[in-house]
This record gives structure tokens, C-alpha cells and sequence, in this order.
């Protein structure tokens, strides 16, 4: 059986199965993960040969090269036949090659099909600033991303760059210019494509992902000159968020560093994706924090403890805590209680809330206070 063949049959099932990942191994069945379980599929063992096959179907020179120097390479892919695309990494163990692939999904998903806030699609329209979005590895930040830059295509006219190690989603040109560069392809790294970004005269700016002070002090100055960057960051609150970014720096450019950041804070948020009560469908959840006056106050007073409570209080403005937005998610069905309190860094006073106890100090003065 040829190479994608094989790998269309693979796939097939796991979007069958509705699973989230596929695993080859050389010497076991093909699975998937199907929301947390890893089951295996009615497949035989996979082969060594079946493996490099798929390895040199897939992967172009560039990125053969890479794992031959690195052992691992990450790269995404569309199947002939198939109107989807799929991200993957291929990696050595005990010297024999082994594939995850992370299925996509089918075309570029709507607001409401991700469940995403609508507070995000006014965000996604903002003109300048910075919007990082937070979670876990596989949290679905790049799919939200994704979301609000067809939003922005089909509302507003821009150019949008973005660059990304890989190109998971492809857009196509409707009411914005987009161009997407991919790292190894495209530019060599992060560094030297952000180098010359700003005179490709963009709009908006993508950056896959916030990982240093450089990325960081670009992402700043862009938006400063009117620029909006739109970039993901491993962090499992907002708060958590300012914590990475200022952990770039050494503690004695902590303060120049914020006093650039919050007059260009545009949103932080924070997501994570819940299994749903059928046990196969995911829900995302999420902590928006959105740089209106008073958060900008409380950040540049690094202030970060009271954020949460600001949050809370400007639920009207779209601003929601991770458990305000559980609680939304298991009065509307969408997920258990169990659930809910599992996600919770604070399972307890989520718990009150689902009884109707009022929580002390929930509402009250942000500013102004020590």
C-alpha cells in the first residue's frame, strides 16, 4: 500500500472515532487520542517501512534536512482528497522514526462553532495593541487565533503577516492581503523574519508564539507605531501570562518593561479545552482580561493580584475570570460539575457559586486601594 494511502486510512478513522491525535509507532497499532484516552485503532502493527515512507512523501528538503540534524521536526500537511489539514511532528526513538499528527479543523471554524466569546470578535477588529493568547500546549490557542483572522478577513481591510513554525491553517485572500511565512521555509527563524516585517507594511502581525525578550520587544515596539500583534504564550491564567513575559527579562528591566507594555494591552487571555458531557467533544473556557483603564492602572502599579477581581467586576465589558466562565459552561450544559471543579484553581468557592452563595469581596473598589 502506498505511503498516503496508508496514512489516508489511518486518518480516516481517527476522524471517525472524532479523535484528536494519531500515534505511529514502529511495532504497535496506529491510535488516537479521543478527548484524554489514547485507544487503539483496528489497524495492524505498524511497519518500519510504512513509517519512512510516509517520512519522504511528506516532508519537503528543507525539512528532511532539519530532522536529520535535530532528530524531530515539526511540519503541517493537507492529504490529496482530503479538505483538511493536519499538524505533525516526526521524532527518533531507540533510532527508529515515530508520527503524531493533530487533525485540524475542516476549513477555518466560526466563532460559534468554537464556542469562542463575542467580546473576541470585537477584539479581533481592534486597530493597534497587543493580543497574546495564554494556555497549555494543545489548549487550541492557535484555532482561536485562527478564528479571529478570518473574522478580520471577512470584515475589515488589511494586510496581515504572519509568521509561523508550521503553517497550520491556510487563509485565502478575501477582504484582507494575508501572508503566511512558515520557519524553515520561509525564514529561517523567528528573528530574522520579524527583522523586516514592518516594512512589508503591515496591519497585523502573527507571531506563533511569544518565546523571548527580542519577540517581546518587537511585539511592543510594533505597537507602538500603530500596529496590531496577535501572539500565543504557555501560561494557565493572565496573571500567569505577565509572569512569563517579564520572566524574558532580568528583574532590573522588569519595570521599563511594564511601563512600555500596559498604554498597548489590547487583550490577554487564557483558554482551555474541557471535555464535554458526551466524553469525545471539547469546550474551550476562557479568562479574558481586555487593557481598559483600569487594568492598564493595575499593571503599570504591578498591581497583578487585584486583576482577578477586576476581571470580575467588568463582566459587562466582556472581562470574565476562568471561573466565571466554568460556571457559565455548566449552568448552559456544556460541561459536568465535576468537570468544572476539576478545571477550577479555586474548586471550592466555584463550588459556592453553583450553590448560590455570594463570595465577600466580589464586587467592590480596585483602584485606590493598597
Amino acid at each position: 500500500m502506498d505511503p498516503n494511502s496508508y496514512l489516508s486510512q489511518c486518518l480516516g478513522k481517527v476522524l471517525e472515532m472524532k479523535g484528536q491525535d494519531l500515534f505511529l509507532k514502529v511495532g504497535t497499532v496506529p491510535r488516537t487520542r479521543v478527548a484524554r484516552t489514547v485507544v487503539p485503532m483496528p489497524f495492524e502493527p505498524v511497519k518500519e517501512g510504512e513509517t519512512k515512507n510516509i517520512i519522504e512523501s511528506l516532508l519537503n528538503e528543507a525539512q528532511k534536512k532539519s530532522l536529520e540534524k535535530h532528530k524531530s521536526v515539526d511540519f503541517a500537511f493537507s492529504l490529496t482528497g482530503r479538505e483538511q489539514r493536519f499538524r505533525a511532528n516526526v521524532f527518533l526513538q531507540q533510532g527508529l522514526y515515530s508520527i503524531v499528527i493533530r487533525t485540524l479543523w475542516k476549513g477555518i471554524p466560526t466563532f460559534e462553532e468554537l464556542h469562542i466569546p463575542p467580546v473576541m470578535k470585537k477584539i479581533a477588529l481592534e486597530r493597534s495593541g497587543i493580543i497574546l493568547l495564554g494556555g497549555v500546549v494543545s489548549s487550541g490557542k492557535t484555532t482561536t487565533i485562527t478564528a479571529m483572522l478570518d473574522m478580520m478577513n471577512r470584515s475589515v481591510e488589511r494586510h496581515i503577516i504572519t509568521v509561523e513554525d508550521p503553517v497550520e491553517y491556510l487563509h485565502y485572500d478575501n477582504k484582507c492581503v494575508i501572508n503566511q511565512r512558515e520557519i524553515g521555509q520561509d525564514a529561517n527563524d523567528f528573528q530574522s523574519a520579524l527583522k523586516y516585517v514592518v516594512r512589508q507594511s503591515p496591519d497585523v502581525i502573527v507571531i506563533g508564539e511569544m518565546r523571548d525578550a527580542e519577540t517581546f520587544n518587537f511585539a511592543v515596539s510594533a505597537a507602538e507605531v500603530g500596529r496590531l500583534v496577535i501572539s500565543t504564550v504557555h501560561g494557565r491564567s493572565v496573571t500567569q501570562i505577565f509572569e512569563r513575559v517579564l520572566g524574558f527579562f532580568k528583574p532590573e528591566q522588569r519595570d521599563t518593561v511594564l511601563s512600555s507594555l500596559y498604554p498597548n494591552i489590547t487583550c490577554f487571555a487564557v483558554q482551555q479545552l474541557l471535555i464535554q458531557p458526551d466524553g469525545k467533544s471539547l469546550v474551550p473556557a476562557f479568562e479574558i482580561m481586555i487593557g481598559n483603564y483600569t487594568i492598564q492602572q493595575l499593571v503599570k502599579d504591578k498591581k497583578f493580584d487585584k486583576i482577578p477581581q477586576a476581571l470580575r467586576n467588568a463582566n459587562k465589558e466582556g472581562m470574565q475570570t476562568m471561573d466565571q466562565s466554568l460556571f457559565q459552561l455548566w449552568k448552559d450544559g456544556l460541561i459536568t460539575q465535576e468537570t468544572a471543579l476539576s478545571a477550577s484553581e479555586r474548586p471550592q468557592e466555584l463550588e459556592n457559586i453553583m450553590k448560590g452563595i455570594r463570595i465577600d469581596g466580589e464586587t467592590g473598589r480596585i483602584l485606590g486601594g493598597d
